[in-house]
């Protein structure tokens, strides 16, 4: 019998949701967080508020779901430095038009300051953050944090964790389609690589191949920053050879995505602006606050995806 496209499509895809069976490298990943703290530096940057009584409809969207009130949320927008790298052009030196700040949405009551989801954000390689459109730290007892079609939402003390931003940016890399590979963790290459390794890197791993796509990421970004790397840290990470060599290649052949340094090259659109209120205002265009993107940026695609379910109890 031979199955349409779709129908394939369809259980590549069950399969991409099932929980792994393979056993985890080590407990967790938590002894790669200070490689990354010493060799993915803060990133300089300046900020400024957003308008006052606005705040963006994707960050309000989220708030008011998890049951927080979006006047509490402080709204910044963050320019990095390493989005204006110099480059050359007819003998002119030109900064890359991927200068647009990203805007960034803090509960007051977040379990960390304001500085901890500015600083750690920015240690996330450029070329992964260009694929993550919002981040939205909420207060909670624990610490969790999903993907939610490429805007963040961090809770607890994951504020600080580079390790969890680092995840959570993988999910909108493989979701995005960033890699040739793409949805890369429901590819047919993916998912025959993974057949060859003995191990997965962690417990959190064995979720789904959405996470586990998401957890080889974190291990091949330490490999490609950290001196050493992740080979050098666990004598058996062969166990997870092809899984990693698999997200090294796609992240190679997509432009050296996890290696910090370079420029980005495109940005996902910013949400639209909406009251914090919630009061159907009608409100002149030339005043609401301007979320454009420069004229001229490359715009990731947008797509629907949402990883609460597999990402909430994962930290």
């Amino acid at each position: 019998m031979r199955l349409s496209l779709q129908a394939i499509a369809l259980f590549v895809a069950s399969v991409a949701s099932q929980r792994l069976t393979k056993p985890p490298l080590q407990q967790n990943l938590d002894n790669l967080k200070q490689g990354f703290l010493n060799n993915l530096g803060v990133i300089g940057n300046s900020q400024s508020g957003f308008q006052a009584g606005y705040i963006p409809s994707n960050c309000k969207k989220i708030v008011q779901r998890e049951g927080f009130n979006p006047a509490d949320i402080t709204t910044v927008t963050i320019k990095y430095d390493d989005v204006r790298q110099p480059f050359s052009s007819f003998g002119r030196t030109n900064l890359t038009q991927c200068s647009a700040p990203w805007i960034l949405c803090y509960h007051k009551n977040s379990n960390g300051p304001i500085t901890d989801l500015i600083n750690t954000f920015g240690r996330v390689p450029v070329r992964t953050r260009q694929f993550v459109r919002h981040v939205v730290t909420l207060p909670a007892t624990s610490g969790h944090a999903y993907n939610d079609g490429g805007d963040i939402a961090m809770f607890g003390d994951t504020i600080n964790n580079i390790n969890v931003y680092i995840h959570e940016s993988a999910h909108s890399l493989d979701l995005l389609g960033a890699y040739k590979d793409k949805p890369l963790s429901s590819s047919q290459k993916w998912l025959s690589e993974y057949a060859q390794d003995a191990d997965v890197p962690d417990p959190y791993s064995q979720t789904n191949q959405v996470e586990n796509v998401a957890q080889n990421t974190v291990v091949t970004t330490y490999e490609r920053n950290v001196p050493g790397g992740f080979f050098g840290l666990n004598k058996d990470a062969n166990k997870i050879f092809h899984q990693y060599a698999t997200v090294d290649t796609e992240q190679r052949e997509a432009g050296t995505l996890l290696v910090k340094g370079g420029s980005c090259t495109g940005r996902l659109a910013n949400s639209n602006p909406v009251t914090v209120s919630g009061t159907n205002v009608k409100v002149a265009a030339a005043a609401l606050p301007d979320v454009a993107l420069p004229a001229g940026l490359v715009v990731v695609a947008a797509k629907d995806f949402n990883t609460k379910d597999s990402c909430k109890d994962a930290f």
